[in-house]
Parts: C-alpha cells; sequence; structure tokens
C-alpha cells in the first residue's frame, strides 16, 4: 500500500478512530480519578571528607568522598537504615515495602546524596525522608567508624531538610491524559489498519483493480431512484444515469475493434450486483445509438429481464430451445417505435446448464449474430452455477458486473475471473456499480447547462416511424420507459 492507501483507510474509518481515541482518554481520566493522591518530600545530604588541609589532600578527599557517595546511595535502602525508620516512626509496613517508596540517587560528579520520600500523608512524607536521613547519617559513622574510637573519615550533613508537600506528586493528571490521547490515537489507528487488512469486500475501484488488470468499461453511482426505477428515461438529455451508460455504450463499441457482431454475456460474481438492470439499459442505449440490438434473458434460473421491461415472460428462450416455438415467435420489442428486441427467459426448465451448453443453444446464437450488431446474454452469475461460463464460451467476450459498496467480497471476485479463465473466456472488461457517491466526482456532477434545443436521437428501425403508437415525434414521453410490447 502506498500513502494515498493509507490516508483513504485513515478517512474511511476517522469515527473509529476518534472513538477510540476518546476512550483512551476516558480511561486515563477514571484512571487518575481513581488513584490515590501520593506526596513526596525530599531531602539532600553533603559527604565531605575529614582529612588534610593541603590542596592534594583536598583533592583527594573530594576523590574519595565521591566513590563514597555511590556506596551511601545503595546503604539508603537497606534494612540497616529503614528498620530504625520504621521503629522511630511507628510504621506499620516492612523494610521491603519502605524500600519501594524510598529513593536515594547521587546527581554525577558531586558528594550530594538526594532521598526522597513517598507517602499518601504529606505530613508522614517528610517525616519519613528525615529520619531515613537521620539513620543513614548514623549508618555511615557507624560503618566507617565501626570501633568508635577516632574522627570518622567522613562527614554527612543535611544541607535541606524535607517540608511538607503541598501538591501531590502522583497521578499526574496532564500527563496521564496526554498518554491516554496518545495511546488511544495509536489504539485507533492500529485497529483502522488491521480491519483494512483483515476486511475483504470490495469498496471502491482501487480494491477491483487490486485484483485485476481488466478495464473499468463503466461505472454507476448509487443513485437513489435506481432500484425503483431500474430502466432509464432518455427525456433528459443530461440525465447523469444516461450519460453514464452512453460512456459505457462508447467503451464496449471501442472492445470491438475488428468489427462485426459482438455477443456479449453480462454476468457477475454473485447474485444482486445489478447485471439485469445493467444489460437492458444497455441494450436501451445501444439502440438509441442506431444499431440492430437484441437483449436475451438466458437467465434460466431466476429470470429478471421481463419483469425489468414489463415484457411477457413465459414464452423465450427456453421455449425456444426445447423446440416448443420457432425463434421469430419469441423475439418481442420494445419501446415506442420497437427500437430494442428482446428474448426473455421463457418457462424455468429442471434443465437450465443442459439447455445453454446445447448444440441448439450454439445455432440460435450464431443465427442471432448473423442478423443483429450486438447480442447481450444476461447471464446467471459465475459463483453459484456453470451457467454463465458455458454461454462465455460461446460468445465473443464477457462483461463482468461488480459491486462494490461492500456487497462483494475479493475471494467472489476473484473466483469469478477465474471461472472465466478456466474456459478461456475473453473478458472485455468490468462494470462498477453502487459506487459510493463522493462529492467533487464524477458521480456527483450536475450539469448546469441546457442546450437550446435537442433533437431526439433514433434508431435505425424507427426512423420515418411515427404511428406505430399513435404518438408524434415530438410528444414529451415519447422515450418513457415501460411502453406496450408486441411479438414479432
Amino acid at each position: 500500500m502506498d500513502l494515498r492507501d493509507y490516508i483513504r483507510i485513515l478517512r474511511s474509518n476517522w469515527l473509529s478512530i476518534l472513538l477510540i481515541t476518546l476512550l483512551g482518554v476516558a480511561v486515563a481520566a477514571g484512571a487518575t480519578a481513581l488513584t490515590k493522591p501520593t506526596y513526596t518530600a525530599r531531602t539532600q545530604i553533603f559527604v565531605a571528607v575529614n582529612s588534610g588541609e593541603t590542596a592534594t589532600d583536598i583533592l583527594q578527599g573530594s576523590s574519595f568522598s565521591e566513590k563514597r557517595v555511590t556506596s551511601y546511595v545503595t546503604l539508603a535502602t537497606s534494612p540497616r537504615v529503614l528498620q530504625p525508620v520504621i521503629d522511630e516512626l511507628g510504621l506499620d509496613t516492612t523494610v521491603p515495602a519502605l524500600a519501594s517508596t524510598v529513593e536515594a540517587t547521587a546527581p554525577p560528579q558531586t558528594v550530594l546524596i538526594n532521598l526522597s520520600a513517598s507517602h499518601q500523608d504529606p505530613a508522614q512524607s517528610a517525616r519519613i525522608a528525615n529520619a531515613v536521613a537521620e539513620s543513614l547519617i548514623s549508618t555511615v559513622y557507624a560503618v566507617e567508624d565501626p570501633e568508635g574510637g577516632g574522627d570518622p573519615l567522613v562527614d554527612l550533613s543535611v544541607v535541606e531538610s524535607a517540608a511538607v508537600p503541598l501538591t501531590p506528586s502522583s497521578p499526574r493528571v496532564a500527563l496521564n491524559l496526554v498518554l491516554g490521547l496518545v495511546v488511544g490515537a495509536a489504539l485507533g489507528v492500529a485497529f483502522a489498519l488491521l480491519r483494512s487488512l483483515l476486511d475483504s469486500r470490495i469498496r471502491n475501484r482501487e480494491d477491483v483493480e487490486r485484483i485485476t488488470d481488466a478495464p473499468v468499461l463503466g461505472a454507476f453511482a448509487d443513485h437513489k431512484d435506481a432500484e425503483d426505477e431500474p430502466i432509464i428515461s432518455l427525456d433528459d438529455q443530461f440525465d447523469p444515469r444516461a450519460e453514464n451508460y452512453r460512456q459505457l455504450r462508447t467503451h464496449l463499441k471501442f472492445t470491438n475493434v475488428d468489427g462485426g457482431t459482438q455477443s456479449v454475456v453480462v454476468t457477475s460474481s454473485i447474485p444482486g450486483e445489478g447485471k439485469t438492470t445493467t444489460a437492458c439499459n444497455l441494450g436501451i442505449m445501444l439502440a438509441e445509438s442506431g444499431s440492430r440490438v437484441l437483449v436475451i434473458d438466458a437467465d434460466l434460473r431466476r429470470p429478471r429481464v421481463a419483469k425489468t421491461l414489463g415484457l411477457e415472460g413465459a414464452v423465450g428462450l427456453s421455449t425456444v430451445l426445447s423446440g416448443q416455438i420457432g425463434l421469430e415467435d419469441a423475439i418481442q420489442t420494445w419501446g415506442p417505435d420497437g427500437e430494442l428486441d428482446v428474448i426473455t427467459s421463457g418457462e424455468i426448465p429442471p434443465n437450465p446448464s443442459e439447455l445453454l451448453g446445447s448444440d441448439a443453444m450454439r445455432r440460435v446464437l450464431r443465427q442471432l449474430e448473423g442478423r443483429y450488431d450486438v447480442v447481450l446474454l444476461d447471464a446467471p452469475p459465475l459463483q453459484p452455477v456453470t451457467d454463465p461460463t458455458v454461454l462465455a464460451a460461446m460468445a465473443s467476450g464477457v462483461m463482468l458486473v461488480n459491486r462494490v459498496d461492500g456487497y462483494v467480497h475479493r475471494e467472489q471476485l476473484q473466483g469469478g475471473l477465474d471461472s472465466l479463465e478456466s474456459v478461456d473466456a475473453r473478458l472485455l472488461g468490468l462494470v462498477l456499480t453502487r459506487v459510493p457517491n463522493k462529492r467533487g466526482t464524477y458521480y456527483a456532477y450536475q450539469y448546469a447547462y441546457e442546450s437550446d434545443a435537442v433533437e431526439p436521437t433514433s434508431s435505425r428501425r424507427s426512423k420515418g416511424n411515427s404511428k406505430g403508437n399513435g404518438r408524434g415525434a415530438g410528444e414529451p414521453n415519447r422515450q418513457k420507459a415501460l411502453t406496450g410490447m408486441r411479438f414479432r
């Protein structure tokens, strides 16, 4: 992943990161509130050497003191020093417990010993610090002069007695809150990255491009009216959905560089990705440009074309393949002037795979390719059944519809691609549906101008024919979606 991927992950998970960060601050605040305050009192001891009056003697004594100080620091928390403190103050504690509250340090290249004692009672912390200092001095004198008959080699004196602290040394509220903020933010970012790595759902175009190098022929935003009105209206020449389908139409034509009839299988990895809507609207747009187009509902398990276009579904592909009716009798026309030809699924057969893979299906497809510029086959999804791969082996290309709003997993798309590759199908490209709307992108762009005059485009089949349905060519609702159907 590059920097843009990380930024995208952080932007898409900003709410989770914020909540985890606030949780970290809340935990730090709660822990701080529940922690009893502790007060720390400090005292300081000076170590001197009682030897000599010359400069050499003083220098040697100073060096001797520095070396001795290190030993005295260790001695300060020993039982020999702390036990007298417990006895003197009558503390209800043990030597190890008291040692954990006492700290002795020596600044480098000095003869000073800093002693500190912590306690929940500020006055008690001062008493303990002063008592430890006095006990340390007594212990040092006893150690340095065990016989007690001469002058001690060193002289320890308290240069700063411990005072009663006024503010607690812990908890440190500001520091704890900052640490809670930092730790919470770090956990939030880690959660976002881990969630992104473990999440196999396809949520944008970049996720698709990481799986396949196949070109994207079209992309359709998550339109609020798409489910209620799946078929586009051609009345509004600047409707964004219509413009997207015109772009898909153009890109599909560029895939046919050698010319001739295109038989295109429109399928998806799993159900519910919008393949039927894509096939029907693409057929309408191809017919609008003047192409001779046939849409076939080749989904003999869960057909949708008849319902989507408002056509008769009882007679169609299955009845043709089973020899019940002829091919001409199964073709229906759709549109004000019959611009688009459609073959619905017909009755659902018990053996759809055998019908679609039969020689009869191959002969029908070859016959239709000789009559139309484009034949679109709305096939079942790739994952549940083998029907689309059978059709893909017969057709000149496959258009794979992929939903990118988190509905499809990467493994499902990869499985669909592998199925097509297993039969050497030619993948023309992908069509992305349910693309999330983003402000400032093409999908959110609205046209802000109007043409002075818009001439309605006509298919070859409708030229000079304005009386088939009793409507004039300039009538406002001429291109409305659902119209009457008729058999050829």
